[in-house]
């Protein structure tokens, strides 16, 4: 693992401690994992922190893990791309929705205005619904489309 990858793995455990998994490096790019409740404050502090720094939002999309081999927990996530011009770095962050049936997020759309079209198509494609969204409404399919087109249809 590169300087730089480790120093934002220790940056991040110290500033939010059991409030996110511990970091993983794979593919030369570091994840996290936010409960949903810790959510916003987690994302806020990413933005603000002068020792995170991270500015943009690049992308953000839902997932559905019903049909990934062998996995066990939560069905539907968030996945946010982060980008720190500041430092150069970048973190993919995850949100798992607490409900597999109805599954909500926070809306992160104050924090990083790039988020409006991103939460409105993974509401769109995958039924997550963001919390604060003003404008959650369909984004690709058609307003009478009934359904998400990416969900998984076994589970």
């Amino acid at each position: 693992m590169s300087a730089k990858l480790e120093r934002l793995c220790r940056q991040l455990k110290e500033s939010f401690g059991d409030r996110i998994s511990e970091p993983v490096v794979a593919l030369g790019q570091v994840t996290v994992v936010v409960p949903p409740e810790n959510y916003l404050e987690v994302a806020l502090k990413l933005r603000d922190d002068p020792a995170l720094r991270f500015e943009q939002l690049m992308d953000l999309g839902g997932i559905d893990y019903s049909e990934f081999t062998g996995y066990q927990g939560r069905r539907f996530a968030a996945v946010s791309q982060l980008l720190s011009i500041t430092h150069n770095w970048r973190l993919t962050v995850k949100v798992f929705a607490a409900d597999d049936e109805f599954p909500v997020v926070a809306s992160v759309m104050d924090i990083w205005n790039s988020a409006n079209w991103y939460e409105r198509e993974a509401f769109d494609l995958f039924g997550i619904h963001f919390e604060g969204h003003v404008d959650l409404r369909r984004i690709l399919t058609d307003y009478g489309f009934v359904g998400h087109p990416f969900r998984s249809r076994s589970a």
